[in-house]
């Protein structure tokens, strides 16, 4: 009997040591396949090629909008049926996006800073847990 293919999660994020702590706390530590993407320089092309089962985005990417790729994703087909967790620090943009966060579909918000269990139980929750769990 084969064992499931690993869940593959992309992360996309403006700040190099965010993304160094997502793939530990992912890859390393929970057994997920991980790919990560310079932010402000990734396009919706360049997301799906990476086949994810989850994205991970931050809502502020430098000069561009993590919200972009979001609205991007969902009309994409590719991209559509996914879900996605926003990860900001900014609560003010956060609520101010609040109604449109609950009617788009499978649309997870993770407040920064959060602590590594608030991730992996959410990607856990989101996709199965990695393959490197027990279980």
């Amino acid at each position: 009997m084969t064992s499931p293919p690993t869940p593959r999660i992309s992360v996309v994020n403006d700040n190099p040591d965010f993304l160094e702590l997502m793939s530990a706390i992912l890859d390393e530590d929970a057994g997920y396949e991980v790919t990560l993407f310079n932010g402000d320089k990734t396009s919706i092309d360049e997301l799906a090629e990476s086949r994810p089962d989850l994205i991970i985005v931050d809502l502020i990417l430098g000069g561009a909008s993590g919200w972009e790729l979001v609205v991007l994703s969902r009309a994409d087909d590719r991209l559509s049926g996914l879900p996605i967790i926003i990860c900001s620090a900014d609560v003010i943009a956060l609520r101010h996006r609040e109604e449109e966060l609950e009617r788009i579909g499978s649309l997870h918000v993770l407040a920064k800073p959060f602590s590594i269990d608030e991730v992996t139980e959410l990607v856990d929750r989101l996709v199965g847990v990695g393959a490197g769990a027990t279980g």
